[in-house]
């Protein structure tokens, strides 16, 4: 399934999600429910800067962050990171974390699974 598709069905079954992005490892967007661009472009530079520093901060091993959620009091922003892809989302307040995780990773597995 292509990143659109993963997406329109991430957004089919979550009705937690307000705005996602899919996007490559290396930053570049594969698809958005973002009709803006440049608001899709901040989301996946905020996804990817995420993962990045709590990637900085783990003490020792190689193991790569894969999953996180960074919440304040209007929402969330939950990024699930796949072998070749990122997919990122925001929600509002207080949204069940493990089921918008599992749905992030669903999401990249539909993708992930057919390329």
């Amino acid at each position: 399934m292509d990143a659109a598709e993963a997406l329109t069905d991430l957004t089919d079954v979550s009705a937690q999600v307000r705005e996602a992005v899919v996007l490559e490892q290396n930053g570049a967007i594969l698809a958005s429910t973002l009709d803006d661009d440049d608001r899709a472009r901040r989301l996946a530079d905020a996804a990817r800067a995420a993962l990045d520093a709590a990637g900085a901060i783990r003490a020792t091993g190689s193991a790569r962050v894969t999953a996180l959620e960074a919440a304040t009091r209007s929402g969330s922003l939950f990024v699930a990171a796949g072998k070749d892809a990122v997919c990122a989302a925001t929600t509002g307040p207080d949204e069940p974390s493990g089921l918008v995780l599992y749905d992030l990773r669903a999401c990249l597995r539909s993708i992930e699974d057919d390329g």
